[in-house]
């Protein structure tokens, strides 16, 4: 399908289309900002990490890092600056009415030291003020250009032990940019860590790139590009850059999506007429067409038991969302109110 063919079905999908607000990208990189959290935030304070040797302490700032996921998430707020009273590095050194009298409710703190080999030993706590118990400790070894991960996964495991979910802050990120304007127009295709941070560019284009999805294993990116001037599914291995035409049929050729298992792609395309829910298996390459109506159907997610799909359909006159087995029997109309 022509890229103004393509773009008017965007337009008259808009409301059925699930996507991301756009956020603004600066030329460093991508600015994730946060426009409010929950009322009842929780409140906590990551002291700053000592630095337990003689040599001079690496340029990645540990325990902001992790000050900054644990704001960015929108469920706690922390204490910064001259607010930091104390700088406890040992849990024997933590004075706990302090922390009480400024009412925090969790209290990280850290050191890190030299640990040969050019690598840096990060060790970490996490403690209750109010009963005045370790509840964390952990310790990473890691070299420098290292840190901002080991940052990243000592948050997640802060943020799995109050919260109780699994943390996501040692994630990677995949988004498109465009710089220039007419015909200078140029896509970027980039992955980032979650936080905007050491973005790299997959794939750039003077044609329009769409829909980046990962893979379950995090190794490869399905997306659209319209480079040829139709729209075709590609998928890409991050480390070697390899590419593989997925689809590029006749019409719409969009919306992939990974099984859980990462076996399969579920994608958009139409092909046969009007725009129907196709699986290939990424081996065989097999291609097994999962909806049947004359309406549009669009937008297929995998759900967590890689059993069945749901998308959005306009086939009752507005976008609902739906659900069908990926081995047949038809679809059940999952929302009735509104347009999804």
């Amino acid at each position: 399908m022509k890229l103004r063919s393509y773009k008017l079905l965007l337009a008259l999908l808009a409301l059925a289309l699930c996507g991301l607000p756009a956020s603004r990208v600066l030329a460093q990189g991508l600015t994730l900002d946060i426009i409010n959290g929950v009322p009842s935030a929780i409140p906590i304070t990551v002291v700053p990490f000592a630095f337990e040797s003689a040599a001079q302490p690496p340029a990645t700032d540990v325990a902001a890092v992790i000050r900054d996921d644990m704001v960015r998430c929108g469920k706690f707020r922390t204490l910064t600056g001259a607010d930091i009273v104390e700088h406890p590095s040992h849990g024997s050194e933590i004075k706990f009415p302090t922390w009480k009298l400024l009412k925090q409710d969790y209290l990280v703190i850290g050191r890190e030291r030299n640990a040969g080999g050019g690598q840096v030993k990060v060790t970490f706590e996490l403690w209750n003020v109010n009963t005045q118990k370790q509840m964390l400790a952990g310790a990473y070894t890691a070299l420098p250009e290292e840190l901002r991960g080991v940052a990243h996964q000592i948050a997640d495991q802060i943020y799995q032990k109050i919260i109780g979910q699994p943390g996501a802050f040692y994630t990677r990120i995949a988004y498109v940019t465009t710089t220039g304007s007419g015909k200078n127009m140029l896509w970027s295709l980039i992955v980032a860590d979650s936080d905007g941070y050491n973005p790299q560019i997959v794939v750039r284009s003077r044609q329009p790139l769409l829909s980046p999805a990962w893979s379950p294993n995090g190794k490869e990116l399905a997306y659209v590009s319209f480079e040829s001037g139709d729209s075709a599914v590609y998928l890409q291995n991050l480390a070697t850059g390899q590419r593989r035409l997925v689809s590029g049929r006749k019409g719409i050729n969009g919306a992939p999506t990974f099984s859980p298992d990462g076996t399969k792609l579920a994608m958009c395309l139409s092909f046969g007429g009007s725009p129907e829910i196709y699986v290939m298996d990424l081996k065989t390459s097999q291609l097994t067409q999962i909806t049947h109506s004359l309406s549009i159907n669009t937008e297929p997610r995998w759900m967590p038991d890689g059993q069945s799909l749901v998308f959005t359909s306009d086939r009752s006159g507005q976008p609902q969302l739906y659900s069908e087995p990926v081995s047949g029997g038809g679809a059940t109309r999952l929302t009735f109110q509104g347009e999804n």
